[in-house]
């Protein structure tokens, strides 16, 4: 993008379209973290940086003079908060930073108990502390100026003057610190590659083929990302080529980079994905480098179990993730691991939800933690009162919607609107489930009051969020489905549908109110079909098990066109 377009990008922001912040997001989000992981030196705290920095964007947006400076602006943000970071740090002296180690727990202390049995027993701790104190070693040989180049430039693969835009300096400057970083290193080239690699006999560009080999897979599915947003029903054919690319990159050494990757494009891939997925992070988690890196992996194999229904699975897989969660990470991952919905119905499904309902009390001790952020806090009542409401403890659901709504405080916080909305959409549900009918009519007047407004102001010129709008409208127009008011229902989801016409889900429901309400055969074969067309949507391989499931098309189950709309053959 030249930056003409960032300037469109940000008018649009301004005048309330909130997807166009994402377009931003998107295109700088890799530089951001390359930049911030370059001055603090570490990776995971760098997502979280970069995560404050993009925020921080939004929220000051309006006092960005000059549109056409906002990568400068942005790179501004993120330094600041990189100085915040280090002054936080006892490490770090206030006149230079210094590169933190790329492992932040010896290995030795990692592994405890059952889970220690559970990933590699082979792990060679000695050899990769030493290989990690080179990587640190020879990084920390740069000026901070030239680290920030070689992270940009090798890493996040932006050109000299892709990175002259974002530094504000010319690509002179840029070639010159490349330059003097590369004649830095260049004397120890051949210790980083033995040093990591091991003893082998390797070919001198071995370690620029692999990153040319991952550079070459993330450009494959970097252009199947772009062709299937301007085409939500195309670009299929890429992804098949990187989903190929990949799992022969996969036969090879994994690294986290190549994890990364492959979890992404297998999200994409269906059931087939969710089979990839559970196999890469099996494999991953004999070789992740660090607790953090451990964690994300095994909740991934977690969640992609959990999308299987491989129930008995996800119960073990979850329980010794606590554990060892537990003993090695901070109690805000500990919450992270019990509040996953899809999980959590794994026990139900098993029967086994009281032990589940153990777990969730246990962790929630760790809720009094002042330093459990706020929205994990308000995340983890809202997972807890919704599988307690899924059982039918429905008092209990109403006690817990008591506790979010005070946990949830005042509208100025950011995510005030989405906790706002869990609360009224599980009372809807529990007082269906009732037959409640008058308090119903009460929370629904008040969700349906918020929507009828923001849509009035929209349709007179006025700035709204949309993104709040399109949420409010799906899960309303769900609640009124669920509850057979399906006149209303569609109503809903159909306003939902038309802000985001790639919502396969809402189509889904749509499709069902419509049927239910109308027998009307067009309209839901069209909305039907739409749950497949959309290769954006990881989840396609669902709707026909959820069509089977679903009692308004009991009387279609075996009609060719339903199953045809619907992807079966």
């Amino acid at each position: 993008m030249e930056r003409e377009d960032d300037v469109q990008l940000i008018h649009k922001i301004l005048s309330g379209n909130d997807a166009a912040f994402g377009t931003l997001v998107e295109k700088y989000q890799k530089s951001v973290h390359s930049l911030v992981w370059g001055k603090i030196g570490d990776y995971h705290d760098a997502e979280d940086i970069m995560q404050d920095a993009f925020l921080q964007a939004y929220k000051k947006l309006a006092t960005l003079k000059d549109p056409n400076q906002f990568a400068g602006w942005l790179y501004v943000i993120a330094n600041r908060l990189c100085i915040d970071w280090v002054r936080k740090q006892d490490w770090m002296g206030r006149q230079k930073f210094v590169m933190q180690s790329l492992e932040d727990t010896p290995v030795a202390e990692i592994e405890k108990s059952s889970y220690a049995h559970h990933v590699s027993e082979q792990w060679d701790t000695e050899s990769t502390e030493h290989s990690h104190e080179l990587v640190k070693r020879l990084l920390a040989k740069l000026p901070e100026r030239e680290r920030t180049v070689v992270m940009l430039y090798y890493l996040d693969e932006m050109t000299t003057k892709e990175i002259g835009k974002f530094l504000g300096v010319s690509v002179n400057t840029i070639t010159s610190r490349l330059h003097r970083a590369r004649k830095r290193l260049q004397a120890d080239q051949e210790l980083l590659v033995h040093g990591i690699l091991g003893d082998e006999q390797l070919s001198e560009n071995l370690m620029e083929n692999i990153m040319q080999q991952l550079e070459n897979i993330r450009s494959k599915f970097d252009s199947f990302m772009e062709q299937a947003k301007s085409d939500p029903t195309s670009g299929e054919d890429i992804l098949t080529e990187a989903y190929n690319q990949v799992e022969a990159a996969l036969k090879g050494e994994i690294t986290p980079e190549l994890a990364h990757l492959a979890d992404e494009i297998y999200e994409y891939m269906g059931k087939l994905g969710l089979e990839k997925s559970v196999s890469l992070h099996r494999r991953y988690l004999t070789v992740a480098l660090d607790s953090k890196e451990r964690f994300w992996s095994h909740q991934e194999l977690v969640g992609s179990l959990a999308m299987l229904q491989r129930n008995t699975e996800v119960i073990e897989e979850q329980t010794r993730l606590y554990r060892w969660t537990c003993e090695n990470m901070s109690d805000e991952y500990v919450l992270k691991v019990i509040d996953q919905l899809t999980e959590a119905y794994c026990w139900t499904a098993e029967g086994r939800v009281d032990e589940w309902l153990q777990l969730y009390n246990e962790a929630s001790e760790r809720l009094e933690n002042p330093e459990v952020s706020r929205y994990e806090h308000c995340w983890f009542l809202q997972a807890g009162a919704e599988v307690l409401r899924a059982n039918d403890r429905l008092d209990e659901t109403l006690l817990g919607m008591e506790k979010l709504e005070r946990a949830n405080g005042k509208p100025d916080w950011e995510h005030y609107f989405g906790f706002w909305l869990a609360v009224r959409t599980n009372r809807l549900l529990v007082y269906s489930k009732r037959e409640d009918w008058n308090r119903f009519d009460q929370v629904f007047t008040e969700a349906r009051t918020f929507i009828e407004g923001e849509l009035e102001k929209r349709n007179a010129g006025h700035s709204v969020n949309l993104y709040n709008l399109t949420w409010a409208a799906h899960d309303v127009g769900c609640c009124l489905l669920w509850s057979k008011k399906y006149d209303e229902a569609k109503h809903f989801l159909q306003v939902a549908v038309d802000l985001n016409d790639y919502d396969a889900c809402g189509h889904f429901f749509l499709a069902v109110s419509i049927w239910a309400s109308e027998k009307d055969r067009e309209k839901t074969l069209c909305h039907l079909k739409a749950t497949q067309d959309f290769v954006l949507n990881s989840n396609r391989d669902m709707y026909y098990p959820n069509f089977l499931e679903t009692p308004e098309f009991s009387d279609v189950k075996d009609d060719k066109a339903f199953l045809e709309a619907l992807g079966q053959k």
